[in-house]
């Protein structure tokens, strides 16, 4: 299928990237026929987290939490039911549930920008990376993009508009040129089955554009917009595409206004305006509700039969339903409802705190007997073995106990577990409280007797590499080491079966080794 455009023609040059990148989106909402999503973009001190609950058509208050996503959500849309997410890193995932997986990449992109879905129509702009549009491998269906006849490469960069359909990527179009390379300046939408993009250019300018059957771009019909700071977003009602442009955000806002009129610019007191296509003159603005004064963060939704206008102000989330009974004519409002920000659950740390406490104090005190206690008469004719890897091993999962625990209790194979989905912040200060009494309890341990808890429990102890006792800077090196063991997702123990002695990391620093009374000369990773 051959690339067309009509606005603009085809050019060998990459779309402009915006000179002042629009603020970008913290909140984004999106409803299937039974099942309302939000997302909200929390920026922590080193990361950026979002955090995406759900409900059911019929639950008004009860939200289930999904697992947190250590990335900025960029986009959204259902298909089948099913949540589609599209991140900052350019990748695309699919969410059914709490079971999230990777979407199936395009042989002509590399990075996915926005996307939208009615039905089982999902259109997505996506970056190319200048591959040819070949036709696909049958074998691998999911991961190869489907097109009858090959079309010339389009230029690295070009923003593309590529269909999703039976699980690969059927064919993609070439935006137009003035599309800027900002997820932040673009919205998208599907009427009848095709897309319909509204971007705003680097001048300032908001257009909005639809794709025909025969792979053409509309005419750009451009929007009068009074502030390029604001956001918009294309939404689908009735087979129609309309443009909503929120009202900028006032220190203070006032009561409740009546919807109907064609202002010509957002009003401050309003929710914002929707524009109707697929002209997008009429202007309708949106009733403010009361209790919306302060509100942040705020985005509009078809849900449910009706647009639902969603805020948050300060821990309150609000949602003001307004009636399409009179669509396109007018927006009355409906119901409204005013609910604490759902939350993800925090785990209690106190509990946790208390149980390392005890696990640092137990290692002391039974190094302390160990080291006491009476010694066997050495026999010098008698050399220590390194004891056996597998010993090694079950003596290491011991002293894991701390993370083992977080392990067990926040990761369960079933996930109707209510502690599966936490806080963000919550579950990483858990995570950095087990590491770090992991690597205290077998340092003290260690450093008082020369033996982990672990390796009390089987006989084994630590000593320098020439069979000596090891010195206490050995003893601190080989397990301040252990933190890149268990952070990098045991990666640096492969070394364990490339060195000659089977060391780890940590045991190569401090030149020590593990020596038990086994008869197997194998070599550490205790």
């Amino acid at each position: 299928m051959m690339l067309a455009v009509m606005t603009g023609g085809s050019s060998a040059v990459a779309q402009p990237i915006a000179s002042s990148p629009a603020r970008q989106r913290d909140l984004l909402a999106v409803a299937s026929g039974d099942h309302f999503w939000i997302a909200r973009v929390a920026r922590e001190p080193d990361s950026i987290v979002t955090s995406i609950v759900y409900r059911e058509k019929w639950a008004m208050t009860d939200w289930t939490t999904m697992q947190p996503i250590p990335d900025r959500v960029i986009g959204m849309a259902t298909s089948n039911d099913e949540l589609l997410l599209v991140l900052s890193d350019g990748l695309w995932e699919i969410a059914d549930g709490d079971d999230i997986r990777t979407g199936p990449p395009g042989e002509m992109w590399d990075a996915m920008l926005a996307i939208a879905a009615v039905d089982d129509a999902v259109w997505a702009v996506v970056r190319s990376t200048g591959a040819s549009t070949e036709s696909s491998d049958a074998t691998n269906p999911t991961t190869q993009p489907a097109v009858s006849t090959a079309s010339p490469p389009v230029p690295v960069g070009r923003l593309m508009m590529c269909q999703y359909a039976d699980g690969q990527w059927t064919h993609c179009v070439a935006l137009p040129e003035s599309v800027v390379d900002d997820p932040a300046q673009m919205a998208l939408t599907v009427v009848d089955g095709l897309p319909v993009l509204g971007w705003r250019t680097s001048d300032g300018r908001l257009s909005v554009s639809a794709l025909s059957p025969d792979d053409r771009w509309s005419r750009p019909i451009v929007v009068s917009s009074s502030a390029q700071e604001t956001d918009f977003k294309l939404l689908t009602i009735s087979s129609r595409a309309v443009l909503w442009i929120s009202a900028p955000q006032p220190t203070t806002r006032p009561a409740t206004q009546a919807s109907g009129g064609n202002n010509s610019a957002a009003a401050p007191d309003s929710a914002g305006q929707i524009l109707i296509g697929p002209d997008f003159v009429r202007r309708i603005s949106l009733a403010l509700p009361a209790s919306a004064a302060g509100a942040g963060p705020q985005t509009l939704v078809a849900a449910f039969g009706n647009l639902r206008w969603v805020a948050y102000a300060g821990d309150r989330q609000i949602e003001q339903d307004y009636s399409l009974d009179q669509f396109p004519k007018s927006f009355p409002p409906a119901k409204m409802s005013v609910v604490q920000s759902p939350q993800p659950p925090v785990i209690p740390l106190m509990p946790w705190i208390v149980g390392d406490v005890a696990i640092v104090a137990l290692a002391a005190v039974a190094g302390v007997r160990q080291r006491n206690a009476p010694k066997i008469p050495e026999q010098p004719e008698i050399k220590p073995r390194l004891a056996p890897v597998s010993v090694r091993f079950v003596a290491g999962l011991v002293d894991l106990a701390p993370i083992l625990a977080v392990i067990a209790i926040l990761h369960p194979t079933s996930n109707a577990n209510p502690l599966a989905n936490i806080d963000y912040r919550s579950f990483s200060q858990l995570a950095q409280l087990s590491v770090t009494t992991y690597v205290l309890h077998t340092l003290i341990a260690e450093v008082i007797c020369g033996q982990s808890i672990g390796k009390m429990v089987f006989g084994l102890r630590v000593m320098a590499i020439d069979g000596k006792a090891p010195r206490r800077w050995q003893l601190v090196a080989r397990n301040l080491l252990r933190v890149f063991d268990v952070t990098l997702m045991g990666i640096p123990l492969l070394i364990i079966f490339i060195t000659p002695l089977h060391l780890r990391v940590g045991d190569l620093v401090g030149g020590t080794v593990v020596a038990g009374d086994g008869e197997d000369d194998e070599g550490d990773e205790g």
